[in-house]
């Protein structure tokens, strides 16, 4: 698409670095990423460097390609949003990547009202699979392009964020918006880190954040 740079690998590659900086051992952790794709995206980057990965993906056809390129780890098949909002007593992980889509996705079935957006419904939800001191990186969209197109999208973007100028976002706001939800699901957050993943146009609009959190004892 006209005008998009991608840092698919550089992107990955930084984050790593920047979380070496902060002393994080990744062969120290479990990770599950949620929305697994190929893998090929990011979860390559972070497979090999892990103690173990599971992997969640929705489409079936992923499923061969998933179990050829990550031999040693768990594959399931499933709705990763539906399977944690839904289900009790799941596994506990200490890496949650989640690598959603942008925009709105899924479909409309019995029972939901609306599709699902971006990671607006996982993110309240991770406290299910998480242990008490957690890294959580995840996909944030400072600026989308095309709004006027997608008008849904601008309005779950809008509720999600308190009803903000969703189209241009501060990294100082978005940084303490997550810091804020956070907190309200019990974890307090030891340190924050963030870089870019897509370009469009020069601007810097999606970013991956990584927060390392820690569950509130008081």
């Amino acid at each position: 698409m006209k005008g998009i740079v991608t840092r698919w690998k550089k992107g990955p590659k930084e984050l790593i670095s920047k979380l070496a900086q902060k002393g994080v051992e990744l062969e120290k952790f479990n990770a599950l990423e949620m929305f697994g794709r190929n893998g090929t995206w990011h979860t390559s980057f972070f497979a090999d460097k892990v103690k173990s990965i599971e992997i969640w993906e929705i489409d079936k056809k992923w499923e061969k390609k998933l179990e050829k390129n990550f031999p040693n780890s768990k594959i399931k098949i499933l709705d990763s949003i539906k399977t944690i909002k839904e289900e009790e007593n799941l596994k506990k992980f200490n890496l949650l990547l989640i690598d959603n889509p942008m925009n709105i996705f899924g479909q409309n079935q019995e029972g939901r009202k609306e599709n699902y957006c971006e990671h607006f419904e996982i993110l309240p939800e991770i406290s299910k699979i998480i242990q008490d001191e957690s890294l959580v990186i995840f996909n944030i969209n400072r600026c989308p392009f095309d709004y006027d197109k997608y008008p849904l999208w601008e309005q779950r973007r809008k509720k999600f964020y308190s009803n903000t100028n969703t189209n241009n976002m501060s990294l100082e706001f978005l940084h303490e918006f997550y810091t804020n939800l956070f907190q309200k699901m019990g974890f307090k957050t030891i340190f924050y880190i963030n870089t870019v993943r897509i370009f469009y146009f020069e601007n810097d609009m999606i970013y991956y954040f990584a927060y390392y959190l820690k569950k509130d004892k008081k």
